[in-house]
């Protein structure tokens, strides 16, 4: 049983491969890379599942929320981006099924909530806004470095404006990688300590036996509480994505004098 309430991220090898290869490097596979394999493959499932259902077997009701969930995130796509966000969709879809998976599979008991490490989802936010920056080059060219330029900026204020800009600008990555991590690494800290507390309440004595159904029902509360909160910080991922992507593309085109 894990006593610490932090052992449940603790980074553990399952293979480790040493060898002289271009000198000498170390290959091998983590909990942290196995999971994220995992989600690899379920994306993978997803989509063969989507365009195979008959082949599979599977009943109208699996369709059907796979459907829904397909119309959520293309809906948002285009709230936030717009027409133009089309092609842009098959990356957030699949941005938001990964992130949902990790999230979701770090509730299972003994598993492993990759999200909940700091470096894993700064590496995502840093990529994606790393992605967008070069997106937003990509449209624009050296125009899009107005978008660290407020419409309508008296020229003595540009260079202190472009310095906060500049910083609110790469705040974005930090502000998007800690929020997915800290919300899951809380989450899970609080769920793991009221579910030892009420084991040991149930265990401890008669009173607390006879009074279990009280924790048990805490902690199922606790447990749908997590469920939400892992479906919401993916959604919460994704949009933050989308309007970045659209801050790319239009260059706060809202800001711009009518």
């Amino acid at each position: 049983m894990i006593y610490n309430p932090l052992e449940q991220f603790e980074i553990v090898k399952f293979i480790a491969m040493e060898g002289p290869l271009f000198g000498y490097i170390q290959i091998g596979l983590t909990n942290i890379g196995f999971y994220l394999l995992l989600a690899s493959l379920f994306l993978i499932l997803q989509h063969l599942i989507y365009n195979k259902e008959g082949v599979l077997g599977l009943g109208n009701t699996l369709m059907l929320c796979i459907e829904s969930l397909f119309g959520f995130i293309l809906q948002l796509v285009k709230n936030q981006i717009g027409p133009q966000g089309q092609p842009y969709f098959p990356a957030i879809y699949s941005l938001f099924l990964f992130i949902l998976f990790l999230n979701l599979i770090g509730l299972i008991p003994y598993s492993f909530t990759a999200t909940a490490h700091f470096a894993l989802t700064l590496g995502f936010s840093s990529t994606i806004l790393l992605g967008v920056t070069l997106l937003g080059l990509h449209r624009h060219g050296l125009h899009f470095f107005s978008l660290f330029v407020p419409a309508g900026t008296p020229l003595p204020l540009v260079p202190l404006l472009v310095l906060i800009e500049s910083v609110s600008y790469l705040a974005r990555a930090f502000s998007l990688g800690i929020r997915l991590a800290a919300n899951m690494l809380a989450g899970h800290i609080l769920l793991h300590i009221i579910a030892s507390f009420s084991w040991k309440f149930i265990i401890g004595s008669l009173i607390g036996f006879i009074l279990a159904p009280l924790p048990v029902l805490l902690l199922t509360l606790l447990y749908g509480l997590e469920i939400g909160v892992a479906l919401i910080q993916a959604y919460v991922f994704v949009l933050l994505t989308c309007s970045y992507i659209n801050d790319a593309i239009s260059l706060h085109s809202e800001n711009s004098p009518s």
